[in-house]
């Protein structure tokens, strides 16, 4: 799970907070306790949440009926928040299996989080592939390209340093993607650099951006064609 969905949220120790999960769990099982549990992913940047059942915690990995949806998307992202009604607050496990056909799923590794993804207020999604950009600053034009995109911001890998910091105005060219037809919608908007960060592959610039309502008409189009087409990936590859 990229680092930006979620802070970690220690109550003791690494290793004493996902003992006490793994307790919790096997409460649950062995006293077949009746509790709200549901998985979190995000495919893509497309929340996917379905009610799953815990069926055996053995030593630190816990077995899960789970949707064919949610077993899709966890055997893609490679992890999983958890919301059970049992603990006070989150969690996040890694995915040591996903079988979509038997709906079944085993987690591990567990650690209490908080899920930033959720107080956002607009979805966020990634491009495939990603599309152009350019960041126009003063230090001169950066090209780039959007790895997603949302009504309130998008992140972008720069082909080299940005030299940008945050809290700096820029200018962004962006092309979003028409996915309904060949080619795209040239954007140009205001900007606030939110974070500046590195990744294997680069260096990755996260900013705030102004709307205007031809750059709102522009985006919301393309998030709703998106979110169309990742649920029928979905839905396909279950």
């Amino acid at each position: 799970m990229e680092p930006y969905y979620y802070r970690e949220n220690i109550r003791k120790t690494l290793e004493e907070d996902s003992a006490e999960i793994a307790a919790g769990f096997i409460d649950i099982i062995k006293g077949n306790l009746r509790v709200q549990l549901k998985l979190v992913n995000y495919f893509k940047g497309l929340p996917i949440s379905y009610p799953a059942t815990p069926v055996e915690m053995a030593g630190c990995v816990l077995e899960l009926d789970v949707h064919p949806q949610q077993a899709v998307a966890l055997e893609q992202t490679g992890s999983t928040f958890i919301k059970c009604s049992y603990f006070d607050r989150p969690m996040l496990a890694d995915v040591k299996d996903a079988d979509v056909r038997r709906m079944m799923a085993s987690l591990f590794n567990f650690r209490f989080v908080e899920i930033l993804a959720e107080q956002r207020v607009s979805l966020r999604l990634k491009l495939e592939p990603p599309c152009d950009a350019q960041i126009v600053g003063a230090g001169g034009p950066v090209d780039g390209k959007v790895l997603d995109i949302s009504l309130g911001g998008v992140s972008i890998r720069t082909s080299g340093p940005s030299n940008l910091r945050e809290s700096d105005e820029v200018a962004l060219k962006l092309m979003v993607p028409n996915l309904l037809q060949s080619g795209g919608t040239s954007l140009e908007v205001r900007s606030t650099v939110v974070a500046v960060g590195s990744e294997e592959e680069g260096e990755v610039c996260r900013f705030s951006i102004e709307l205007d309502p031809h750059v709102e008409g522009v985006i919301s189009r393309f998030i709703f064609q998106r979110q169309v087409d990742l649920i029928r990936e979905l839905k396909e590859q279950s």
